[in-house]
C-alpha cells in the first residue's frame, strides 16, 4: 500500500475484498511472467525469468501464486487461463523455431510446450528458493528440447 500511496480504506474502494486484491496482484504477476517467457526466443526464457523485475522477488511472488492457486479454485481457474494462453504462444513459437531450423514437427509441439512450461516453472521455483545458479544450463536444455526431432 505504501507504493500506491493509498490507505487500506481507499484501496478497498477499488477491490471489494482481500481475495479480489490478491487475485488482481496474482493475475498481473502471472500474466507478466508468462508473457515475458513466451515473448520471442524460447531458449532465452530462463534468462528472462532471471531478469524479470527483480528476478528472485518476482520468483517468490510466483511461488506464492502457485501455492495460493492450489487452495483457491477461483484463482486456480485464472492461472489455468493464463497458462493456456502461454501454452498456445509457446506451441506457436516452437513450431516457428523448428521451421526456421529445418527440424521436423515431431515430437509434437503441443507436448513440448507443456514440458517447456513445466521446466520454466521449476526454474522459477528454484530461483524463489535462492538458487542463484546461472540460467545457462536451462537455456541449453530448452534449445535441445526445441530442436530435437
Amino acid at each position: 500500500m505504501a507504493r500506491s500511496g493509498l490507505s487500506a480504506g481507499a484501496l478497498y474502494h477499488y477491490f471489494p475484498s482481500k481475495d479480489h486484491l490478491i487475485q488482481a496482484v496474482c493475475e498481473d504477476a502471472i500474466h507478466t511472467a508468462l508473457d515475458d517467457v513466451t515473448s520471442s526466443s524460447l531458449p532465452e526464457s530462463p534468462e528472462r525469468v532471471h531478469g524479470i523485475r527483480d528476478g528472485r522477488e518476482h520468483a517468490r511472488l510466483m511461488a506464492q501464486i502457485w501455492g495460493e492457486a492450489a487452495v483457491s479454485p477461483r484463482l486456480a481457474e485464472r492461472v489455468r487461463h493464463h497458462l493456456a494462453t502461454a501454452h498456445a504462444k509457446a506451441t506457436d513459437l516452437i513450431r516457428v523455431e523448428r521451421t526456421v531450423r529445418g527440424v521436423p514437427a515431431d515430437p509434437d509441439a503441443t507436448g513440448t510446450a507443456h514440458v517447456l512450461l513445466a521446466l520454466l516453472t521449476g526454474y522459477t521455483l528454484r530461483l524463489a528458493m535462492g538458487d542463484e545458479e546461472s540460467p545457462d544450463a536451462f537455456v541449453r536444455a530448452i534449445d535441445t528440447i526445441i530442436k530435437t526431432p
